[in-house]
């Protein structure tokens, strides 16, 4: 790894959009091309001071000690590029990313990345404090949220070219998150392609599994298919059935009924938790058929039983997926959390779940990971960290499997995420009280096909390491692989 600069950085992520499509066109000739798009943009990086993080396929992060040499060093390779086949994205964001030995860490270049996702071939877009650093003229485009699902940015972009919208969320009412995806990039390309074949599709796991963080992002990486919105629902707090197409109607804005007010319009509808209200299953269904364009992704313990249903099972992170969620998590709390060989282990005891991973990552601002993994197996006031529930459901999950955070007292579920370290340790402990390992294994073989449920969708596990970011991914560099349109 070459010797990367410190404090405030400029990171720089480039792709080429539509690269699939252009080594159709180019056939033999694409690899000569290619080849003379790295130059260019290798010498116009070095010659103005950049340090190349790491380069997957046609994509390269790139970081600068000024945000003035990334701008000139972007103007210099577009120059360079502009008469060519080759139409290159950029995204320039200057922040103050954590550095370690495998490269840069941190929020800030999930965003440099997210930014360059959001523009198209020939775009160069510039967030809001590189654009306080540099003395060039930019093109104000207003805020836009990201589909990293944080809070609304302000945009800019280098030069006066016209280009479609932005590939940002517009007409939703999705969630903000604080803190970004990791992992799930196979689960995302896996549901992604079945939502956009089927008008319902149900993801399906325990509690703590992932289903809403999953379900939140799937949509957002949706939403430039669904031009009058997409909609979220939460239903976690509703207790009567009856009240959820009525709910529906409330979130979109259907003052005169659903089939009325939506009539043709496009339309994505998450409705997130729906598992104890499957009686209004037949209702969702009925508004389905009134509603021809408006299609379904929810999430639930169980299948909701209604025709054209698709099922996708949410697996635990793999051991890598785990590990990085974790360390994400852990450095939330504690800059200086370094992991060790224990890592490993709790990950392993944890069985990759995401709430539990994320609910032990809270103890690093106080203990290491050894430290964490001595106190569980030795039984002290710290508690036990559990082997969570598995992954893997029966195609008629019991109601009894509730969610890791249900299991927790209210006063736990108050204080387990701020300094209530017992009320985290009792949490963890109930989640896992009901879950033996023979249970696990037990529901791991369980069929996935009932002739009266249908089909729940599973895919061979395979590891994966990388973060996801629009239709590339970053990986632990925070590089994008490169994107296939």
């Amino acid at each position: 790894m070459p010797d990367l600069p410190t404090g405030t950085v400029t990171l720089l992520f480039t792709d080429i959009e539509g690269s699939t499509k252009l080594l159709h066109r180019l056939g033999d000739r694409y690899g000569e091309v290619l080849a003379d798009y790295r130059r260019v943009l290798r010498e116009a990086f070095a010659a103005h001071g950049g340090v190349e993080v790491d380069t997957q396929g046609d994509a390269f992060f790139v970081a600068f000690g000024r945000a003035s040499d990334a701008i000139a060093a972007t103007e210099v390779a577009h120059r360079a590029l502009e008469d060519g086949p080759v139409r290159v994205r950029v995204g320039i964001h200057t922040g103050e990313p954590i550095v370690t030995e495998d490269g840069y860490f941190g929020m800030d270049v999930h965003r440099a990345a997210r930014i360059m996702s959001a523009g198209h071939g020939g775009q160069v877009l510039v967030s809001q404090s590189t654009r306080d650093l540099v003395d060039v003229e930019l093109r104000d485009l207003g805020e836009h949220r990201l589909k990293d699902l944080a809070q609304p940015v302000r945009l800019f972009q280098l030069g006066e070219a016209e280009f479609p919208p932005l590939k940002t969320l517009y007409g939703s009412n999705l969630p903000v998150q604080l803190t970004p995806l990791v992992g799930r990039e196979r689960e995302l390309a896996e549901a992604g392609a079945l939502l956009a074949e089927q008008r319902v599709l149900t993801l399906i796991g325990p509690g703590g599994s992932g289903k809403t963080r999953l379900a939140l992002q799937l949509a957002a990486e949706a939403s430039d298919h669904f031009p009058d919105g997409v909609y979220w629902v939460s239903l976690q707090a509703l207790r009567d059935p009856a009240l959820v197409v009525p709910t529906i109607a409330q979130t979109v804005g259907a003052k005169n009924g659903l089939g009325a007010e939506v009539g043709d319009k496009r339309m994505l509808l998450l409705l997130d938790n729906l598992e104890h209200l499957l009686e209004a299953a037949r209702e969702v269904a009925e508004v389905l058929r009134e509603v021809p364009n408006l299609k379904l992704l929810a999430t639930s313990r169980e299948p909701l039983g209604i025709r054209g249903e698709r099922r996708y099972e949410v697996e635990p992170l793999p051991a890598d997926d785990a590990a990085a969620l974790f360390l994400e998590r852990a450095r939330a709390v504690n800059l200086e959390f370094e992991p060790s060989a224990a890592l490993g282990e709790i990950c392993r005891r944890l069985d990759g779940l995401p709430l539990a991973l994320e609910l032990a990552a809270g103890r690093a601002s106080v203990l290491s990971p050894e430290q964490i993994c001595s106190r569980s197996l030795s039984g002290n006031s710290f508690g036990t960290l559990p082997c969570s529930p598995a992954a893997s459901t029966s195609r008629r999950p019991s109601r009894s499997l509730r969610p890791t955070w249900t299991r927790c007292s209210r006063s736990s579920r108050r204080t387990s995420f701020g300094a209530g370290e017992a009320a985290a340790s009792d949490c963890l402990r109930q989640s896992a009280s009901t879950h033996s390992r023979s249970s696990r294994l037990a529901a791991r073989a369980t069929p996935c096909a009932s002739a009266t449920r249908g089909t729940i969708w599973r895919s061979p596990r395979r590891p994966s390491r990388n973060f996801a970011v629009g239709a590339s991914a970053i990986g632990s560099s925070g590089l994008p692989k490169s994107t296939t349109t």
